[in-house]
């Protein structure tokens, strides 16, 4: 078995895409998100036990993914790894051993392929009635191919540490990479409901803040606590992480100093 556990969902889906009518291409569609899924959701698992799977157990593949790459920003490109045992003054010497193949979707295919698995796994809707999403085994062979192709991989690398510190506004448990400490990266609380923007600032070798500095927070009307605004837009309706409230988020502008009326 691969070191993913996909061939199963695999064997499945290049049966439905070989029988061909809509039906079974609907369950290849089933069995090939799996796939996606479980390969995903396996690769966060190297990080350990500093990213409890409560981080992202409910996001869909490419969510998670983005997290991956905020974490470590090649994990979704593939990797050969060799090495060699034995050195002269410090330097590699002799025959190099392959230990493994890394292999990783891209975010962006993962992302275009997700969501048209997606297309076909519901009932069209009323905007959709004219132009139907159309399925078609190519289409569906071609994903199959790039998973089965990524399934060969042999190991799974993590090149990482993470640190859990607290959003400055909810509180929240945020995971902070020492790629995005390197980077002075700016981090997103993970609660959905919250969301604060925080930057990352290194200090010295082993210190660095997560900064809440610049970035928009208001009082809820109705608890008091502060929620972040700074990725609203205009008109858009904002529920409070603590009590669930609902607010209406509106920016407006006037020149300074205000004109003098005309008498």
């Amino acid at each position: 078995m691969s070191i993913y556990g996909v061939e199963d969902y695999l064997a499945r889906a290049k049966k439905y895409i070989e029988a061909g009518d809509e039906n079974a291409l609907r369950h290849a569609c089933l069995e090939l998100r799996f796939s996606l899924e479980s390969i995903v959701y396996q690769r966060l698992r190297q990080i350990g036990d500093k990213l409890p799977r409560s981080v992202y157990k409910t996001w869909q593949p490419q969510k998670a993914l983005k997290l991956l790459l905020s974490f470590e920003p090649r994990a979704d490109q593939d990797v050969t790894l060799d090495i060699c045992f034995n050195t002269v003054d410090g330097e590699p010497s002799g025959d190099w051993n392959r230990i493994g193949d890394y292999k990783m979707f891209s975010v962006k295919w993962l992302s275009k392929s997700y969501s048209k698995l997606g297309n076909f796994l519901h009932l069209t809707s009323l905007a959709e009635d004219e132009t139907p999403p159309q399925i078609n085994a190519s289409d569906l062979q071609a994903i199959f191919d790039e998973i089965e192709r990524v399934s060969t991989a042999s190991i799974l690398l993590t090149m990482n540490s993470i640190t859990i510190v607290d959003c400055a506004v909810c509180k929240s448990d945020m995971y902070v990479s020492a790629s995005q400490v390197e980077e002075d990266a700016v981090v997103d609380c993970y609660k959905d409901s919250c969301g604060a923007k925080h930057n990352i600032v290194k200090l010295d070798e082993d210190r660095f803040v997560a900064n809440r500095i610049g970035y928009k927070s208001v009082p809820c009307k109705k608890c008091g606590k502060d929620f972040s605004i700074e990725s609203t837009k205009h008109g858009e309706l904002k529920d409070c992480w603590s009590c669930g409230q609902t607010h209406v988020v509106v920016w407006g502008y006037a020149s300074w100093p205000i004109p003098e009326k005309s008498i």
